[in-house]
């Protein structure tokens, strides 16, 4: 019942809000409450109503609403905004959460930040001229904020006024319980740097704001929000309601309607063992829908505070990426003269800088250069380098010296190395003062890496330098994340890549990290043995019946099941996967990806951000 009484509010309030003159979305949940929601639906709807203190008395209860409050200019790092999630208005108690939105017009915001920079210049110009005292750091800082935020809004940079509510419901045997859960939110707000407003005397006007197309009144605070800082508000389903900690919502069982939580360490079922590894496959041809899950899953992964990392062969994620504050790696050599694309000859010690070496040179010539004689010329290169100065090297200071090694077998790698350092044809990639990747990087944010423009000479290189970027993130820079690779097939002919797909496999769960496949060629998958073996879930999408029961057999499925399957398979409509426990080895049954309506409309609203379906 709790996710039918969600989807209806949530429903109602899209249709109301897009028909609006200014475009507004409106998003008003309930989260799970112990109660029977029917009579909170009844109780609240009621007619008879008494405006008390701070509060509304209905037949049913109390209605106890809260509004937030705060300053700030958009993009502002330490501003109250930034560090406000929706899960702040959730306690254990029934709740309704409301965030309205209103996209406003670059013209008219930029037009608001110069009046407000002008104000601000003219008071600090005239406290300094009185006092003599020089800006604080906090002031410089709302100073180059509000610079900022008006050059992000030249270039179209996409901004919302919002407004915030919550209301607790309660019986009024409750009514002191309700208080005590409403001043717990009300210190959230206030660690937070924001603050609570009590509706004294004006409470009905609250029920307006819950109302669908979530309309807003004089006294609610506004403030200008870009996508990124929205993003956390956006009432996704929160962890408290999930069964499992890391769990995202998928949708609901399109038989019995009941909700489909999917945990990358889990699985589908938290009663269920783990699952040996935590690889996901994501399967379906064109149209069926895998864009949408994926994007479904990485969103609410990145609402979670997880780092989100995506091989986008095509770009398609790019403009959605940086919308919400990621960032964008393009293939190939970075345009900036003293960046390339990342330091690949990195080690805590000796032995770890050996790996680095010989995966380096494995990827670009293959392992069957690595010779015994071979290795011998790079250990002894990495010891005399470690001996003379331990760290992390360039590629031209490992060339220098195994130049010093005088044996044959120093000659190949030599030659190999040669255009990659500075100085030479592809420094770009390995070999300049700055690198754009590095295994230390900020955590919780997306990293898109864009391979629409990959040159096909180029595509060895570019395929070692993520595969050795991956790997080190996971075991050097230890950071629990989420890899999604999308069209994996491509990758998976790379020998880098399945080496690496088969090593995070099986280090996945202890790393805390999960990998998920995205393809329409399921028969690319079948040739790599290993991309199967550790796949732990599977959500399959339309596939053609032969390519379908192909797919099914090379499971070991025995012929009359995969026949059936692939009979239900080929008529799936889009965004309804058969949802598979070990990969498709266990029962399946239908899930109907249910991504709210408001996002969607969301996501069209950023016009030209190509979010597609």
């Amino acid at each position: 019942m709790g996710a039918q009484v969600r989807n209806s509010v949530i429903n109602r309030a899209t249709s109301l809000a897009t028909r609006t003159e200014h475009p507004s979305v409106s998003f008003c949940i309930m989260p799970f409450m112990p109660e029977p929601q029917d009579q909170f639906v009844t109780s609240i709807a009621s007619e008879a109503v008494e405006v008390l203190e701070d509060h509304l008395l209905f037949p049913g209860g109390y209605l106890l609403p809260l509004s937030a409050r705060g300053t700030g200019v958009p993009g502002m790092t330490d501003r109250p905004w930034s560090r406000l999630s929706a899960d702040v208005f959730y306690p254990n108690l029934p709740v309704m959460y409301s965030l309205s939105m209103r996209r406003e017009p670059p013209d008219v915001l930029r037009g608001s930040l110069r009046a407000r920079r002008t104000l601000f210049e003219g008071f600090m110009m005239a406290l300094a001229e009185k006092t003599g005292r020089r800006p604080s750091m906090a002031e410089r800082s709302a100073d180059h904020a509000m610079d900022a935020a008006e050059s992000e809004l030249t270039f179209g940079k996409p901004a919302f006024k919002i407004a915030l509510m919550s209301a607790l419901f309660v019986e009024r045997n409750r009514f002191e319980e309700a208080e005590a859960a409403r001043r717990v939110i009300e210190s959230n707000l206030r660690a937070r740097g924001l603050t609570a407003q009590r509706l004294f005397y004006i409470a009905e006007r609250a029920l307006h704001h819950f109302q669908p197309g979530g309309k807003l009144f004089p006294g609610l605070d506004e403030p200008t929000l870009f996508l990124e800082e929205t993003l956390p508000l956006l009432p996704a389903p929160s962890r408290q309601v999930m069964p499992v900690e890391d769990s995202v919502w998928i949708g609901t069982h399109a038989r019995d309607g009941r909700d489909i939580h999917f945990s990358f360490t889990k699985g589908l079922d938290p009663a269920v063992p783990p699952p040996p590894h935590a690889t996901t496959l994501i399967l379906g041809e064109p149209g069926a829908g895998k864009t949408s899950l994926l994007r479904w899953i990485m969103l609410q992964r990145l609402l979670q505070g997880r780092t989100v990392i995506s091989i986008d062969p095509e770009g398609e994620n790019n403009k959605l990426c940086e919308a919400v504050g990621g960032k964008v790696v393009p293939a190939g050599i970075p345009e900036d003269t003293e960046t390339c694309l990342i330091h690949p000859l990195q080690g805590e010690n000796p032995a770890e800088l050996l790996l680095a070496v010989r995966f380096l040179i494995a990827s670009l010539a293959g392992e069957s250069v690595l010779s015994p004689g071979v290795q011998a010329a790079l250990h002894e290169a990495v010891k005399r380098r470690w001996d003379r100065r331990p760290g992390a090297m360039s590629i031209a200071e490992f060339v220098e010296t195994l130049g010093t090694i005088n044996v044959p077998e120093a000659a190949m790698p030599l030659a190999l190395l040669r255009p990659f350092m500075r100085g030479g044809l592809f420094e770009g990639f390995f070999d300049r003062p700055k690198a754009l990747l590095s295994p230390h990087f900020p955590a919780g944010q997306w990293w898109n890496f864009d391979l629409s423009s990959l040159r096909e000479e180029n595509r060895a290189i570019v395929h070692s330098v993520l595969a050795w970027f991956l790997y080190h993130a996971v075991t050097v820079g230890k950071q629990p994340m989420d890899i999604f690779i999308d069209e994996g097939w491509r990758l998976l002919r790379s020998g880098p890549f399945t080496d690496l797909l088969d090593e995070l496999g099986r280090r996945a769960r202890k790393r805390g990290v999960g990998v998920t496949l995205i393809t329409h060629l399921p028969a690319d998958l079948m040739k790599n043995p290993t991309s199967l073996s550790l796949a732990s879930t599977a959500f399959i999408g339309r596939l053609g019946p032969e390519e379908a029961f192909t797919f099914y057999r090379s499971l070991g499925v025995p012929e009359s099941e995969a026949r059936k399957n692939a009979e239900t398979t080929s008529r799936l409509p889009p965004r309804v996967f058969l949802a598979a426990p070990s990969a498709g080895r266990g029962a399946l049954f239908p899930v109907l990806v249910s991504i709210p309506p408001t996002w969607i409309h969301f996501w069209k609203q950023l016009g030209a951000l190509g979010v597609q379906r």
